[in-house]
């Protein structure tokens, strides 16, 4: 599915962009949000790394490290084509001397600390970027309103477009392949996550359609801003108070097996979705994807934007929610493309 092809809540986007020109102009830093303790059985790295992928990354720490892949954690999915930092853990029970700190061609640590339990998957607090977009001549009164709301109100929480592969094609190929299919078990679920992404993606769309996410819709469920925890009340005053300072924002279903605390329009808007895309429910309904729930609106803190005007490029620097892509607020406001790469 095409990015462009889903609704924004700030209008189209008006200008056009180049990312990723070098790795130092898309720059990541993985924010744990906690100190690691010092003392355990988890030796934590912060690793800097250009031209890695993580899963290359943890490759390359397995190799020269000497530990296998399996005892290696880490939290998010870091850019190959950038400049980014993030954090593993090695598991190294039963030993008190730190290995020797080692230095690859393309990553270096930057930190080592022990901690008592394992870096898990999307245990960060948050992402810092630093994105120089180049070939700007311009940035019209529009892109700047445009930004300004994003900075204000925040942006809609669309799974990015490299969720679906490189080709665009990875809902095509679960539909294909995840039927009978003999699949390594990373490869079938990055596509099963491409089918519930790919829905979550149409609900949130057809509600900003609908005008359904600036405000929230009687019988959503809420979840609190920076947690995972849910619930579900009747709309009154304090709640939507709540709900206009960013305190809180509506979800929306992973789709899996469970009951949703959905009711009412919400419940409804969402079957109806669900009714147009038979062949993803039914493909998803035969694998073991649990039902999860994804907010429709993220805060995106301390935005800062700039143009550079003799070297067109617009800088950004901004910190986005563990989970959340940059990707998808840059076609807030803008089309971008990568050179020999994707285009939004």
């Amino acid at each position: 599915m095409k990015q462009s092809a889903l609704a924004y809540p700030y209008g189209d986007a008006l200008i056009d962009g180049v990312i990723k020109s070098r790795p130092q102009d898309f720059i990541v830093v993985e924010e744990l949000g906690f100190e690691p303790s010092g003392e355990g059985e988890h030796l934590f790295l912060q690793v800097e790394k250009s031209g890695l992928s993580t899963p290359e990354l943890v490759a390359r720490i397995s190799r020269d490290y000497s530990i296998h892949p399996r005892h290696i954690g880490f939290s998010g999915m870091k850019d190959k084509n950038a400049l980014t930092t993030q954090w593993l853990s090695l598991h190294l029970p039963g030993q008190k001397a730190d290995p020797q700190v080692s230095v690859g061609d393309d990553y270096r640590v930057l930190r080592a600390l022990r901690n008592r339990s394992k870096l898990r998957r999307g245990s960060h607090k948050s992402n810092f970027f630093r994105v120089c977009i180049r070939a700007i001549d311009d940035l019209p009164a529009a892109s700047r309103e445009q930004l300004e709301a994003i900075a204000s109100r925040g942006m809609a929480n669309y799974f990015g477009a490299q969720r679906f592969g490189r080709r665009q094609d990875n809902v095509e190929q679960a539909l294909a392949r995840l039927a009978g299919s003999r699949l390594k078990r990373t490869r079938r679920g990055m596509l099963l996550s491409a089918l519930r992404s790919h829905l979550f993606n149409q609900v949130l769309s057809r509600r900003i359609s609908l005008g359904h996410w600036a405000h929230p819709l009687e019988g959503d469920v809420f979840m609190l801003r920076g947690s995972h925890s849910i619930f579900s009340e009747a709309l009154d005053a304090s709640l939507l108070q709540r709900y206009a300072s960013m305190d809180i924002a509506s979800t929306a279903s992973l789709y899996g097996s469970g009951q949703s605390q959905l009711s009412g329009p919400a419940l409804q808007l969402e079957q109806q979705v669900r009714s147009e895309h038979g062949e993803i429910t039914g493909c998803l309904d035969n694998q073991a994807a649990k039902l999860q729930m994804r907010p429709l609106r993220v805060v995106v803190d301390d935005l800062q934007y700039e143009l550079y005007a003799a070297e067109k490029c617009l800088l950004l620097e901004l910190r986005l929610p563990a989970g959340s892509y940059l990707t998808s607020l840059l076609d807030h406001f803008i089309s971008v493309t990568e050179p020999g790469g994707l285009s939004r």
